[in-house]
């Protein structure tokens, strides 16, 4: 595909994709900030952008009836679509809107019991932090306003500081993915299961969806959610039971609480699970029961207690490791390739033509985003070394969950707290590492906790499949996709603020006011050595995905993946195992009984639960936003 044959992107999608941003953060916002309702950016389709994607189709065959000539194209659907899902990822449950409280957080808690002055004060750099309990006042106790002058001279700096940060954190992962893009997309042709939905649906003069067994799916999820709300907003409604949570009492099966054990029906999650493969939907809900398992297995044995099993995290570290060592093995004929294009001639059979970038550029691109990073948390008081490893472990499990959505693409991928953080404090203990690091590190909680269901990288990489796809200007996305970025994190940063001045951060639903900082008190009151127990854990899962990858690589039939394994251990899944067992088993029975075509036949049905169950949560949320109601949707 050469160059000259891209559509360009259009000015008019580009301002409609800024103008969206900042009301589509303050609808994440009052969702899972002030309401602790539906989560937008906990699963890995994006409900929220999948909303205003229809309602723009929907407008958009309007218009090809009274103005034809204004009708939107899809390359503009799609390139809306992905500037929204880049926004959302920053304004979402996991990123700024715990990035904000970190810049207060560690001075507001603090007391004279805790000691945390004396602890960390001296190790946050003044430009990255508000420190005066003037100003923080009324942002953790509300009835205030961000729009007084000593509020907005305190907050301005350390708030364009992190913004920037996320820009150049986003353009380093855009330079990432255009080096990878053509492995993964042309030579290993990936499925990019999420990236379908979109794909499909912005079809020209909405061909998608005038099918019958559509129209079905998203009329059995519609019901289903609009019954489901009503009830939960006046309980004269009918109940419809989506969900039952178990909360086990006698032992050993107490042990499964902790996330918890929950039965659920849910037409989103069923519709998606329907799409992705079949051995990854098996693998999902069968080591999610595995994972009970093992709990059980060590509250029966005294083990949980004793030695901590199966110590969830630190085997998760461990196996996403081993997959990033195995895409790097699959794809060394690429990455060999494009290192060649590096540092030696162009001449290297045209290897990037077509790309967004030249690999050249893009590399460039990669090393001075990286140093631009180690800049930064050098002038924080980080050690070279200390963040040179945080963020080479940070990128590289970024490109692990961005290849796992690529492949597989599984509803969600919560990797909660199996990140670099703890993976350097087992590795090297908190006595080595040093005050300083540690306390700067905590400042990349957001980055670090939960972020990794809610991903900028994985969004990027779909959206540049989309535009090779659909045949529109890659260098240019790449440059919308920064624009949305920098609006997006800007945004969320500014609704974040508004509302806490106005609501308060302590009256909010905001759970992670003290997590940090807590965890950063007890690494400097007891300073601690290499977590033996812990590598060992990290070692034991890296060995378990290492062999279940080496007899999928053995045996073509092998049906556990360990990326069943590594996205399902945690809370997100409690929600999701049960409706992925539900499609697994209807698409197998499907393939058994009518092989692949019946198996087409039924794709609109299942995409019809996903967007039935969409539009009703949607449109109920934002009535709600008017009339100050919320509906919980225990899945998202």
């Amino acid at each position: 595909m050469s160059p000259q044959t891209k559509s360009p992107i259009t000015i008019r999608a580009t301002l409609i994709g800024i103008a969206l941003i900042p009301l589509n953060s303050y609808w994440i916002l009052h969702l899972s900030y002030i309401w602790d309702s539906n989560r937008p950016t906990s699963l890995a389709l994006l409900f929220n952008v999948l909303f205003t994607l229809l309602v723009l189709i929907a407008l958009n065959t309007l218009l090809r009836r009274i103005r034809p000539s204004l009708a939107f194209t899809q390359s503009e659907l799609l390139t809306i679509y992905a500037m929204l899902c880049q926004a959302s990822v920053f304004a979402g449950r996991d990123m700024l809107q715990v990035l904000v409280p970190l810049m207060g957080n560690g001075f507001w808690y603090a007391t004279p019991e805790n000691e945390w002055s004396q602890l960390f004060h001296q190790h946050l750099p003044d430009w990255l932090v508000v420190g005066e309990h003037d100003i923080l006042r009324g942002f953790y106790e509300g009835e205030s306003t961000l729009y007084l002058q000593s509020h907005i001279h305190a907050w301005l700096v350390p708030t364009l500081i992190w913004v920037c940060f996320c820009l150049v954190l986003g353009v380093t992962m855009l330079c990432l993915n255009v080096l990878l893009r053509k492995q993964w997309q042309e030579h290993e042709r990936l499925t990019y299961p999420i990236a379908q939905l979109p794909l499909e649906i912005t079809q020209g003069h909405n061909r998608f969806f005038n099918r019958r067994m559509l129209t079905v799916g998203l009329c059995v999820a519609a019901i289903l959610n609009l019954l489901y709300s009503l009830h939960q907003i006046n309980p004269v409604f009918p109940s419809i039971p989506l969900y039952h949570n178990f909360r086990l009492t006698e032992q050993p099966w107490s042990a499964m609480n902790n996330p918890g054990f929950r039965i659920s029906f849910f037409p989103f999650a069923i519709g998606v699970g329907f799409l992705i493969p079949l051995d990854l939907g098996f693998s999902c809900w069968f080591f999610h029961l595995f994972w009970h398992f093992e709990r059980i297995i060590g509250q029966s044995f005294g083990w949980r207690s004793a030695i901590g099993f199966p110590r969830e995290m630190a085997q998760i570290r461990g196996v996403w490791i081993a997959l990033f060592l195995w895409t790097l093995w699959m794809g060394r004929s690429h990455v060999k390739a494009v290192l060649n294009t590096f540092i030696g001639s162009r001449s290297n059979n045209n290897i990037d033509d077509g790309e967004a970038l030249h690999y050249r550029t893009a590399i460039i691109g990669v090393l001075i985003g990286f140093i631009l990073i180690l800049v930064f948390c050098l002038k924080a008081g980080m050690s070279l070394w200390f963040a040179a490893l945080f963020f080479v472990l940070y990128f590289a499990m970024s490109i692990t969950i961005t290849r796992i959505r690529a492949e597989l693409g599984p509803p969600a991928h919560d990797l909660y707290n199996a990140g670099p953080d703890l993976l350097l404090k087992d590795a090297f203990g908190s006595r080595r590492i040093g005050n300083r690091n540690l306390s700067v590190m905590s400042m990349f909680f957001w980055l670090n906790h939960l972020s990794y269901r809610a991903h900028p990288m994985p969004h990027q990489l779909e959206a540049l499949k989309l535009a090779h796809q659909t045949r529109f200007n890659g260098t240019q996305l790449l440059w919308v996709l920064a624009i949305a970025i920098f609006v997006g994190a800007l945004s969320a940063a500014w609704g974040h603020l508004h509302l806490s001045y106005q609501v308060g951060l302590e009256n909010a639903r905001s759970w992670y006011a003290r997590a940090a900082f807590n965890r950063l008190a007890g690494w400097l009151y007891n300073p601690s050595d290499t977590n033996i127990s812990g590598m060992l854990y990290t070692a034991g899962g890296f060995l378990f995905a290492t062999s279940l990858l080496l007899l999928r690589w053995r045996f073509i039939q092998w049906p556990l993946h360990p990326v069943g394994y590594v996205v399902s251990s945690w809370w997100t899944f409690t929600g999701l195992w049960f409706p992925l067992l539900i499609s697994w088993t209807v698409k197998r029975i499907m393939l058994t009984t009518g092989g692949v075509r019946l198996y087409r036949r039924a794709i609109p049905f299942f995409i019809g639960l996903v967007i039935g169950d969409v539009i009703v949560a949607s449109i109920i949320s934002i009535i709600g936003l008017f009339f100050d109601f919320r509906v919980v949707y225990l899945s998202w």
